[in-house]
Protein backbone atom coordinates (compact mmCIF):
# COMPACT_ATOMS: atom_id res chain seq x y z
CA UNK A 1 0.00 0.00 0.00
CA UNK A 2 2.56 2.45 1.03
CA UNK A 3 4.36 2.06 -2.76
CA UNK A 4 1.10 2.93 -3.98
CA UNK A 5 0.93 6.15 -2.04
CA UNK A 6 4.43 7.02 -2.86
CA UNK A 7 3.77 6.61 -6.67
CA UNK A 8 0.45 8.70 -5.91
CA UNK A 9 2.31 11.28 -4.18
CA UNK A 10 5.35 11.61 -5.94
CA UNK A 11 2.45 12.26 -9.74
CA UNK A 12 0.50 14.55 -7.66
CA UNK A 13 4.06 16.58 -6.64
CA UNK A 14 5.03 16.69 -10.34
CA UNK A 15 1.84 17.75 -11.48
CA UNK A 16 1.52 20.69 -8.57
CA UNK A 17 5.16 21.51 -9.68
CA UNK A 18 4.06 21.96 -12.95
CA UNK A 19 1.45 24.05 -11.99
CA UNK A 20 3.24 26.02 -9.62
CA UNK A 21 5.69 27.10 -11.79
CA UNK A 22 3.11 29.24 -13.08
CA UNK A 23 1.15 30.46 -10.58
CA UNK A 24 2.77 29.12 -7.52
CA UNK A 25 -0.78 29.78 -5.44
CA UNK A 26 -2.40 27.28 -7.63
CA UNK A 27 0.31 24.98 -7.27
CA UNK A 28 0.06 24.72 -3.53
CA UNK A 29 -3.93 24.27 -3.81
CA UNK A 30 -3.61 21.47 -6.21
CA UNK A 31 -0.97 20.60 -3.64
CA UNK A 32 -2.94 20.73 -0.78
CA UNK A 33 -6.13 19.33 -2.20
CA UNK A 34 -4.86 16.36 -3.94
CA UNK A 35 -1.48 14.90 -2.09
CA UNK A 36 -2.47 16.42 1.62
CA UNK A 37 -5.50 15.90 2.70
CA UNK A 38 -6.42 12.67 1.03
CA UNK A 39 -3.30 11.06 2.58
CA UNK A 40 -4.44 12.37 5.76
CA UNK A 41 -7.76 10.86 5.20
CA UNK A 42 -6.29 7.69 4.59
CA UNK A 43 -3.86 7.29 7.41
CA UNK A 44 -6.26 8.70 10.05
CA UNK A 45 -8.84 5.83 8.48
CA UNK A 46 -5.90 3.47 8.98
CA UNK A 47 -5.00 4.45 11.94
CA UNK A 48 -9.10 4.80 13.49
CA UNK A 49 -9.34 0.81 12.78
CA UNK A 50 -6.40 0.18 14.64
CA UNK A 51 -7.78 1.66 17.75
CA UNK A 52 -10.62 0.18 17.48
CA UNK A 53 -8.98 -2.91 17.26
CA UNK A 54 -6.72 -2.54 20.00
CA UNK A 55 -9.25 -1.21 22.30
CA UNK A 56 -11.44 -4.21 21.60
CA UNK A 57 -8.45 -6.43 22.21
CA UNK A 58 -8.14 -4.98 25.62
CA UNK A 59 -11.37 -5.42 26.31
CA UNK A 60 -11.43 -8.86 25.48
CA UNK A 61 -8.58 -9.14 27.56
CA UNK A 62 -10.21 -7.94 30.71
CA UNK A 63 -13.23 -9.78 30.04
CA UNK A 64 -10.82 -13.07 30.22
CA UNK A 65 -8.80 -11.85 33.22
CA UNK A 66 -12.40 -10.79 35.29
CA UNK A 67 -13.89 -14.89 34.57
CA UNK A 68 -10.69 -16.06 36.01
Amino acid sequence: MYILLIGYLFVIVMFAAVVGASNWVLGLFFFITLAVLPTWLIFWLKRSVQKKKAETKLDQQDVDTNNR
